[in-house]
Parts: structure tokens; C-alpha cells; sequence
């Protein structure tokens, strides 16, 4: 039923936890697709020291991570594209809950579920609500608090024919790309069941390096013809990255947010 594709460069510190917490999944239809791309540590080793048939590997020089999702996807058997990151975890009922929620809603193709940081509370961590919500705007709901977070995400395979792959010229904010354009097309139903660990400490994470505007998902972003929700929703993430720049003095992206701010028809 589902392909998990996880996406692996210099993960060794958190990679067999992160892949244990699939395979001790409930819902055992499942195949795990970790596409190594050009790992320089010990990442490869890691995953060989796990001997499970439903672990598929597939190396890759690195091209980066929107590369390496999109190979993951394309060499997926499975109709459903389960997301997850190398350094993330998932809870024992992920995949049993969006598997639930897919019966319930046969008709729609993009699910999510909730999901914490590792930073949290730990008794937030276990707060558990089981509820659905039908996300018919996912750019309203996007502007008020991220939810589509990468390693909750599952879309029916056949999505990315009429929306495209991830932009490969793109490192930071290639998921919110690809999310925007579902979202255009998609409603979206959420599971507000926590079923994943956003693992803020790991190793090696985008967040930490230094940011490339060009690589940015906000370099693309343009607001001229923009109306509404979606509107509101690009324009937050750029104010929030401008605030980022006023607190690391960093004038170079600034201006050129500034710039996309200002030439607004």
C-alpha cells in the first residue's frame, strides 16, 4: 500500500533509529525505499547493519535532497508516497492512521498527519487527539501554523504527474514548493493525531547550514498576479525571513526580499 521514501545523506548519529521506527510500524503493508545520496559517513553501514526484506537502497551521487525524493518516488511500487526524513521518527500508528483515513476518504489523494518536535514538552508529545480535519484552503491554514510538514505528508503517487516533481535547483523550502502546488489543487485531509517526531537536534540538518537565498524556495516566489490566502501565505514567509535577516544583519537577502515586497501589482 505505501512506499516510504526516505531520503539519506550523513544521517549515521540518527538513521537506524529513524528506519526501526518504520519497521515497528502496525501497519505492515508497506515497502521502505531510502535513497543514499552520496553519503561521505557512515550512513551506508548503519542501514546494512539492518536486515529486513522490505529495506530497498538505491545510491546515488549527490544531487541533493529534492533528487533524491524524486528518485525515491519514481522507483516507488506502491500507489501511496509516505514521506520521511532520515533524522525524523515516526510513532507505531503513522501509517495505520493515514491507511484509516484513506478508507474513510477514498476519494482524495493528500493526507497528513500531527506531528511534535523533539524540543517540545514531553507530555505534549503524548497528547494524542482524534480528530480530522478537511483542509479545502491549505494556504488559510498554512498562514496560521505549518502542518504539511514533510515527514507527515502522504500523496497518492499519480499526484506528481499533474503537479511535477520537487525543483531540484531548490535545498531550502523544496517541500513548501511542492506543497503550494498540491494545496492549489488538493483539499487536504489532517489527522490531529501525533504520529511523528520532528527531530530539531539531529545531525546535519538544512536549517543549520548556511542559508542560500538562491537555493530558497523564496527566491521563486513572485506576488504579482498572487490573490487571496495564497497571497497572505507567500508574503508571511517572507516577512519572516526578512525578520531573519534583521536579526542576523544579513542585508544582501534582505534587500532582495525587500525588493520582492515593494514590486507588488
Amino acid at each position: 500500500m505505501f512506499s516510504v521514501v526516505i531520503p539519506l545523506y550523513n544521517k549515521e548519529i540518527s538513521v537506524k533509529e529513524t528506519l526501526y521506527s518504520v519497521l515497528n510500524q502496525s501497519f505492515s503493508d508497506f515497502e521502505v525505499i531510502i535513497v543514499n545520496d552520496g553519503s561521505t559517513d557512515k550512513s551506508l553501514e548503519k542501514v546494512n547493519e539492518i536486515a529486513d526484506p522490505r529495506l530497498r537502497i538505491i545510491n546515488k551521487k549527490n544531487g541533493g535532497v529534492s533528487s533524491a525524493r524524486n528518485l525515491g518516488i519514481k522507483e516507488a511500487n506502491e500507489d501511496w508516497i509516505a514521506f520521511l526524513d532520515g533524522d525524523d521518527f515516526w510513532k507505531q500508528d503513522h501509517l495505520s492512521t493515514v491507511a484509516n483515513l484513506i478508507k474513510e476518504f477514498p476519494e482524495d489523494l493528500a493526507f497528513c498527519t500531527s506531528f511534535v518536535k523533539n524540543t517540545d514538552d514531553a507530555e505534549e508529545k503524548k497528547a494524542s487527539i482524534n480528530s480530522v480535519e478537511i483542509i479545502n484552503d491549505y494556504f488559510e491554514r498554512a498562514t496560521k501554523k505549518h502542518f504539511f510538514w514533510t515527514s507527515v505528508v502522504v500523496l497518492k503517487k499519480e499526484i506528481f504527474n499533474e503537479i511535477g516533481f520537487f525543483n531540484e535547483k531548490l535545498a531550502l523550502g523544496e517541500d513548501l514548493d511542492v506543497w503550494s502546488r498540491v494545496g492549489r489543487k488538493y483539499r487536504i485531509i489532517k489527522s490531529n493525531n501525533i504520529t511523528a517526531i520532528y527531530n530539531k537536534t539531529a545531525e546535519n540538518k538544512a536549517t543549520l547550514r548556511e542559508y542560500s537565498y538562491e537555493k530558497s524556495f523564496l527566491s521563486t516566489i513572485n506576488l504579482s498576479g498572487k490573490t487571496g490566502n495564497e497571497r497572505k501565505y507567500l508574503k508571511k514567509l517572507l516577512l519572516v525571513r526578512l525578520y531573519w535577516c534583521a536579526k542576523v544583519k544579513n542585508w544582501s537577502i534582505g534587500r532582495r526580499i525587500i525588493q520582492k515586497l515593494i514590486n507588488i501589482n
